[in-house]
């Protein structure tokens, strides 16, 4: 039986000009997962194309020396959810006037109601528009790259990947044939810096979700209280 551990980056910078770098307690939250992963034996190291996610991969390093040299796989980035909100946002305001008030004043509650909104619809396939992926397209895509992840375990192989909560939804909802929309939901409660565990009982070490089983989800048990966080 193999293992694939499913890392979320630590906590990025919500509300700065850069979100994608990780913020000072994301970075105590990268080496805390670096701790835990020193304890196991990792076979493999993959992690997203994302500044956030690579860094947490780096962080984690330095309290995992051992760790084997990570390999990245542009299919395990994050969806574009700035993307998203530019693209939606006018048609948001159209059939919900009251958050028009987010153009001139914007707040973070304001900023997560609209964002929770726009990502619903998009979950749904409701609004689609050139340019954006849709949600279809980015559950293959991580499909995709989980199928590379897992033909890189070995018989009792334990591999680690470094990602996001949108690609770890996916992960969690295709094991048990979710819908894309409830995928993306699953997503949401996915903490920084958390651990998911999949477990292969099958020795073809192809994705098959007839043969994978979700063994651990969104597991902050490494990380001390005042470091859990979710944005």
């Amino acid at each position: 039986m193999a293992t694939v551990m499913l890392i979320r980056h630590g906590q990025a910078s919500y509300g700065q000009a850069d979100y994608d770098v990780l913020s000072p307690l994301g970075v105590e939250q990268a080496r805390k997962v670096g701790e835990l992963l020193a304890t196991q034996h990792i076979d493999a190291l993959f992690v997203g194309p994302l500044v956030r996610q690579r860094g947490t991969a780096t962080y984690a390093r330095e309290t995992a020396p051992d760790l084997p040299p990570a390999v990245t796989l542009e299919g395990l980035a994050e969806f574009s959810g700035f993307d998203m909100v530019k693209a939606f946002m006018p048609k948001l305001v159209d059939e919900d006037p009251e958050l028009a008030f987010l153009i001139s004043n914007p707040t973070r509650a304001g900023a997560d109601r609209a964002f929770k909104a726009i990502l619903a619809k998009w979950s749904r396939d409701e609004w689609r528009i050139a340019g954006v992926e849709r949600v279809h397209e980015f559950a293959k895509r991580v499909e995709g790259a989980l199928d590379h992840v897992i033909s890189a375990c070995g018989s009792g192989g334990r591999v680690a990947v470094v990602t996001s909560g949108g690609v770890i939804g996916v992960a969690v909802g295709l094991v048990f044939g979710a819908s894309a929309h409830h995928m993306i939901r699953a997503s949401l409660v996915v903490k920084n810096a958390s651990i998911t565990e999949l477990k292969l009982t099958t020795r073809e070490f192809a994705w098959d979700p007839d043969k994978i089983s979700l063994a651990l989800f969104n597991s902050v048990a490494h990380l001390p209280a005042t470091m859990h966080t979710e944005y």
